[in-house]
């Protein structure tokens, strides 16, 4: 059985969620866009993970995780990219049991993206109107 541990990882980098906007940083109305799409196509993502763990589904399950994980890193999302890539590693092997085991830490980590990112957003909020 896989254990997981990622107390070390952050839950939002926030330097590299700044950096999308160039050199315009958090003034960028690039940045409240990508946070827009981003958790648009997360959540269908964390949903899609859900469904094919549900259906037995290794093939489906690899391809959600794989997009969520590289998605998530690209936003500093690493706790959650974490996850997803440990979940796509053990779908590859065919190891079901394992990832189920895993799904409530995926839904708690995105649950806590999602309030960091409405955090986040705030502080956008004076630079973008």
């Amino acid at each position: 059985m896989t254990t997981y541990n990622n107390s070390h990882i952050s839950v939002l980098d926030e330097t590299t969620l700044t950096s999308l906007g160039g050199t315009s940083g958090l003034a960028s109305p690039l940045v409240k866009r990508v946070i827009v799409l981003y958790r648009q196509e997360a959540a269908k993502l964390v949903h899609g993970i859900e469904n094919a763990i549900h259906a037995d589904d290794a093939e489906a399950l690899s391809r959600s995780a794989h997009t969520l994980k590289s998605s998530s890193a690209s936003i500093g999302a690493y706790s959650l990219s974490h996850v997803a890539k440990q979940m796509e590693h053990l779908a590859r092997q065919q190891r079901m049991v394992e990832v189920q085991a895993l799904l409530t830490i995926l839904q708690r980590e995105f649950s806590q993206l999602m309030d960091e990112l409405t955090l986040f957003e705030q502080k956008l909020t004076p630079f973008i109107a």
